[in-house]
């Protein structure tokens, strides 16, 4: 398993703001968090990262605990990607992307000729190498998305964690980056994917965590856990879980917030 997550508790120094989350993903899955604002998502990926020490429980990854983990090793093992990401200096593409070889030689070298490969073979696996030389503050926000991915597989690590990453992306770019999210997985990599988007895990996870006030409402695989009792205790909202047929004739499955209109409400109280 690479990722196995165990009873972890964490927070700020003003008590735990995570709170007893076990869950695990492996090569080739897809594990998407969901949960409101203020839930611990974040905080949940800074534990994961060791930006944050934890108060109970641990991490594992590809079998090593997490509190053993220099920060070189845990780089090699996973990699970050922000949902928003502004640089102040104009990097070009290449040279962002050739910074997730960081963890690959020491703080005196300079990237090389094989940091350089890496990077635009890591480009060309998700359409990107025409980038590569353009100034990564000119890109849209797909654009970007699309970089931030390539610098993690620069990197070269199995688990992939996106925070957020479709947040700032408008519908066709949510769709590509479902699509590569999916074909990332394909490859063998594992990816963890917080989102605000209840069908995301029925369009591409294979596991989901719902979390709530910093616990663990639910994990397991989409079709059991995204349900309508469990979306309303999660989120506060009554909401439908319907399956409908594209023109495809593929089936999807959206989460719909249900509001009574007037009437409806009344007949309900008679």
């Amino acid at each position: 398993m690479l990722l196995e997550i165990k009873n972890l508790a964490g927070g700020y120094g003003r008590g735990d703001v995570v709170k007893g989350i076990t869950c695990q993903a492996d090569s080739g899955e897809i594990l998407c968090v969901l949960g409101p604002n203020g839930c611990g998502k974040t905080t949940l990926f800074r534990l994961l990262f060791g930006m944050l020490p934890p108060t109970a429980g641990e991490v594992y990854m590809d079998g090593a605990a997490g509190r053993e983990l220099s920060p070189r090793k845990r780089a090699r093992l996973a990699a970050y990607i922000p949902q928003n990401h502004i640089t102040v200096f104009s990097y070009t593409v290449l040279e962002l992307v050739v910074m997730g070889r960081a963890s690959h030689f020491s703080a005196m070298e300079a990237p090389g000729r094989k940091d350089r490969e890496q990077a635009l073979l890591a480009l060309e696996k998700l359409g990107a190498a025409h980038l590569a030389g353009k100034s990564y503050s000119s890109l849209s926000g797909g654009q970007r998305q699309l970089v931030l991915i390539a610098r993690a597989i620069c990197q070269s690590a199995k688990i992939l964690i996106m925070d957020e990453p479709a947040a700032n992306l408008d519908y066709a770019n949510r769709q590509l980056l479902m699509d590569v999210v999916s074909e990332l997985a394909g490859k063998g990599y594992c990816i963890v994917m917080s989102t605000h988007s209840p069908e995301n895990p029925f369009s591409v996870g294979h596991k989901v965590l719902m979390m709530k006030e910093g616990r663990l409402a639910a994990f397991g695989v989409p079709g059991k856990v995204i349900t309508p009792e469990s979306l309303e205790e999660v989120y506060g909202i009554p909401m439908d879980v319907v399956s409908v047929r594209d023109r495809c004739g593929k089936e999807r499955t959206i989460c719909l917030p249900v509001k009574a209109d007037g009437a409806d409400m009344e007949r309900g109280s008679s």
